[in-house]
């Protein structure tokens, strides 16, 4: 009878053993599946982007060739209009008498719209010059603060936004674009796996 339990027991436990792993096995499969989604996923995204690239250059192109015609014949609009009313109107002659203005009242106002044109520069100038103390006193607070590390690093930075800032922003832009979306994609795994172990742990309760 012993002899009958322990061959029970240990049958018992390799049936268990075979559908632990069974069940290893699918969840395997189960993970490769979701690894295959998140290529595919990636994939459509970047023909996606492409693709709406794609569409705003052809609908800048678009907007361009059907607003030249619109300003042409609005142009031509004004014309006839502006002629139109000419025409209605009778020829009246009549003298005008002009006053000339003094050259000394010419070069008062001259005088005035460059002094006004100085004043406007040198205040632009002066709030420019208090923006590069500001923002040079940060870099070098900074600067003393941080590891050599670090400052080699932001050194580096300094330096490439100096050497060319329109692409050193598109290099940053572009990056925070991926991480945004390498988040995202995160995001949607762990939510993924929370609903497989939610899923493994309602088959546990039923066994």
């Amino acid at each position: 009878m012993e002899e009958k339990n322990i061959e029970k027991v240990l049958n018992r436990i390799s049936e268990e053993r075979t559908q632990d792993a069974q069940e290893l096995k699918n969840l395997k499969t189960v993970q490769d599946k979701q690894q295959h989604s998140f290529k595919e996923s990636q994939e459509k995204l970047n023909t996606l982007n492409q693709e709406m690239e794609i569409i705003k250059t052809e609908r800048r192109t678009l907007v361009q060739q059907i607003s030249e015609p619109i300003k042409q014949l609005d142009e031509l609009g004004v014309k006839i209009d502006s002629h139109s009313e000419l025409l209605k109107k009778p020829l009246i002659q009549k003298v005008v008498h002009e006053h000339h203005v003094p050259n000394l009242l010419y070069a008062i106002v001259v005088l005035f719209c460059i002094c006004l044109c100085f004043g406007f520069g040198w205040f632009q100038t002066g709030q420019s010059l208090k923006q590069y103390r500001n923002n040079d006193t940060k870099w070098r607070k900074l600067l003393l603060g941080a590891k050599p590390l670090l400052v080699s690093i932001m050194q580096e930075v300094s330096t490439d936004v100096d050497n060319d800032p329109d692409k050193s922003r598109e290099i940053v832009e572009k990056e925070e674009t991926h991480n945004q979306q390498v988040w995202d994609l995160h995001e949607k795994m762990v939510a993924d796996s929370a609903k497989m172990r939610a899923l493994e742990e309602t088959k546990k309760k039923q066994n």
